[in-house]
């Protein structure tokens, strides 16, 4: 079957930036879906776009579906034939569902009975013919983080469409979307005027689609697009004898906002360097998208880099320079007004700042932060200073949220705080700890270097996820409006990357008992809050899902994942035992211990825990059982309690010998009740002692039976 290229090309007004690296991965991911689903064999999808344009293109797409042949199951023999063997209405309306003649009902066994099946054949139609359904039903299958309708069109998008390019090979896919004609005429920059016939799309080959759309002034692949924009941002600071500030997101902003970047340096005045060189940053690329210029120290230059979209003036600079001054102006207001009053004033205006509905105002939030920082401090062994500095920090750190500067810009908070708290005379460690207790603040952001800093960081988290979850906030699906996934991936990093023991039940309890005076104040405390019970295990179950993905990342086998979660509660010490068990699984005695634990587990799955009775061990091998079991059991306490997980893996593998002794020898379900009940209560606490390491029934053993 021969092939040829596709290629989707919308054109609209322009769509915000954030959305396009959603939209491009969706569209890629719709074409595919879609293409699999019409049986049309195709190579690479690939997926480019400016904020004027969205483009799929498809390499070697087949020129024809493939034939269907397929069997459809229908209702039982039974029911689709009467006793004389005439079709039963049934089956008559099955094959009438399924568009084939009674010629095509065929009979099959499937599992213990005999059932009708629709044998379906097709021919496979033209690609292009199917495309011309396939192509709209990709745009309006596209993710709407924003839709809007214009004219008097039903149809949503998220901007107004002005073009469609659509093409299969040299043949134009004919369709009608939103009033708009599918051909295959593009658009080029807005500045770029071009007689019509350098507007069409000859030939759909992916080099010669961008080389006609650049000449059209438009980088239509937005990697090619970041990086002409990287290197031209560059070459004009070293120009200027500067290095820019090049932040990723940033980069990937200004990316879907030109089509055709040229870049330029501007200059602001000198006075403006008196703010702060973080508010300065920020409002350069919060406000104008403008790239900061530095010196070879990494200090912030009277200068900054505008990427421009296709203006090939440079009075643009003018303009730039004279907007960023007057946001400028605004922030030096801010900042000179918010210095009149001391950090620690602010704390009064917080009992007027919510925190969450039911949970009380951020004052409130603070009160808690800072006896639960105090716990934390003493529970991990930091001394008296380092924990009266904390309490401190847990006093002061959310004070910023309440001046002129963090209102217009929320990213700064914590910077400013930590500058007010220097600008008020407070010790440099807690203006430091008021900036790292916000740290991480992404994935791959830097951690709290300070002990203080880390221990509000967690007791800030820790307050959070118990607080929400009592209320029944707990995120569902993708949706996580208050940053829960991201507070317990923060205590993740910081527990692991600072080697903290902390045991999470303990810590959620403590902060949980912070909040009593609220729930008992509620006028409906059985509806709006829960137990400290159930709260603790959906918070443990929380925090090890986001655990879990950071175990397989370690190249940790799936299995051996999900038996060291089994019991979790503490993160170190998790890891820790997942590392070792992952690198003994493959031993020959492992196997032993997943056998072992296995069969005792199942039969001693609803045993009631009690003593053992050694009076009533009567046979040798239950005997021998019991007298490993109390060696092994001491062993294995030992090697749990100095977290040497190797030892007490190792230790357990000496039930192994006994334990197949037993089962081979002993019946357990005696017609004694009494050897029967001790029996049991013997392999209740070999569960126990099995589980207290790990949940071995979960290990999967390759080529061993079990």
């Amino acid at each position: 079957m021969s092939k040829v290229n596709a290629l989707l090309e919308i054109g609209c007004e322009e769509i915000p930036a954030r959305f396009m690296p959603g939209f491009l991965a969706d569209l890629k991911a719709k074409a595919e879906e879609k293409l699999r689903a019409e049986r049309i064999g195709f190579g690479q999808v690939i997926t480019l776009g400016t904020y004027r344009r969205l483009t799929l293109y498809i390499e070697n797409i087949a020129e024809q579906q493939e034939d269907l042949h397929d069997e459809v199951k229908g209702p039982p023999v039974d029911r689709a034939f009467d006793a004389q063997g005439k079709p039963t209405q049934a089956v008559i309306g099955f094959a009438k569902s399924q568009k084939v003649s009674m010629a095509n009902i065929i009979r099959k066994p499937f599992g213990n009975k005999e059932y009708v099946f629709a044998k379906i054949s097709k021919k496979g139609k033209s690609t292009e013919k199917v495309l011309t359904e396939v192509f709209p039903e990709i745009i309006k299958a596209l993710y709407q983080p924003l839709a809007m309708r214009w004219g008097e069109l039903d149809f949503k998008f998220i901007r107004p469409i002005h073009w469609i390019v659509a093409l299969c090979g040299a043949k134009i896919v004919k369709f009608k979307l939103a009033g708009i004609a599918s051909g295959n005429k593009t658009q080029g920059h807005r500045y770029n005027k071009l007689k019509s016939e350098n507007l069409k799309v000859k030939t759909v080959e992916l080099l010669s689609y961008k080389k006609t759309l650049l000449k059209l002034g438009v980088v239509v692949d937005q990697e090619e697009r970041k990086k002409l924009i990287k290197k031209d941002v560059e070459a004009v600071a070293k120009k200027a004898g500067a290095k820019a500030l090049i932040e990723s997101d940033l980069l990937d902003e200004v990316t879907y906002l030109v089509e055709d970047p040229i870049a330029y340096v501007g200059t602001i005045n000198k006075e403006f360097l008196q703010i702060p060189q973080d508010v300065l940053i920020t409002s350069m690329k919060k406000n104008q998208k403008y790239f900061p210029l530095l010196d070879s120290k990494g200090k912030l230059l009277a200068k900054f880099v505008v990427v421009t979209d296709g203006c090939k003036s440079k009075t643009v600079v003018e303009g730039n320079e004279k907007v960023l001054s007057a946001r400028l102006s605004d922030a030096k207001f801010f900042f000179e007004e918010d210095k009149k009053l001391p950090l620690k004033m602010r704390k009064a205006d917080l009992d007027n700042v919510a925190f969450f509905e039911n949970l009380g105002s951020i004052s409130a939030k603070t009160e808690r932060m800072a006896k639960l920082s105090a716990w934390i401090g003493k529970r991990l062994g930091f001394d008296e200073k380092t924990i009266e500095n904390a309490k401190k920090i847990s006093e002061l750190c959310k004070a910023d949220l309440t001046t002129k500067m963090v209102y217009e810009f929320p990213v700064l908070q914590g910077i400013m705080g930590k500058e007010y708290a220097l600008l008020s005379g407070e010790d440099p460690k807690v203006a430091e700890g008021i900036f790292e207790h916000y740290l991480p603040r992404f994935a791959d952001d830097k951690l709290p270097q300070s002990n203080e800093g880390l221990t509000v960081a967690l007791a800030d988290r820790i307050d959070s996820l118990v607080g929400c979850f009592s209320v029944g906030a707990i995120p569902t699906g993708s949706v996580d409006p208050y940053g829960l996934r991201r507070a317990a991936n923060g205590i993740i990093r910081i527990i692991l990357e600072k080697k903290l023991d902390l045991l999470l039940d303990e810590a959620f309890e403590h902060s949980y008992k912070s909040y009593e005076p609220i729930f008992k104040s509620s006028n409906k405390p059985e509806k709006g809050y829960q137990l400290f019970g159930k709260v603790n295990g959906q918070l443990i179950e929380f925090v090890s899902a986001r655990l879990k993905p950071i175990l397989l990342d370690k190249g940790i086998r799936y299995d051996v994942v999900a038996a060291a979660l089994a019991q979790f509660n503490d993160i170190l010490d998790t890891v820790s035992k997942a590392e070792v068990m992952n690198g003994l699984v493959a031993q020959k005695w492992f196997s032993g211990i997943v056998v072992s634990a296995d069969r005792i587990c199942r039969i001693a799955k609803n045993a009631k825990p009690g003593e053992v009775n050694e009076q009533l061990l009567v046979d040798n091998e239950e005997k021998a059982l019991f007298a490993e079991y109390m060696q092994v059991n001491w062993a294995v306490g030992e090697a749990v309690n100095s977290e040497n997980w190797a030892k007490a893996i190792k230790a357990l593998s000496g039930l192994t010998p006994a334990v197949e002794a037993f089962f081979e020898k002993v019946l357990v379900m005696h017609e004694d009740e009494k050897l029967k009940t001790n029996r049991l209560t013997l392999l209740k606490a070999l569960e126990k002692l099995y589980l207290r390491v790990a949940d071995f029934q979960q290990i999967v053993l390759y080529g061993v039976a079990s």
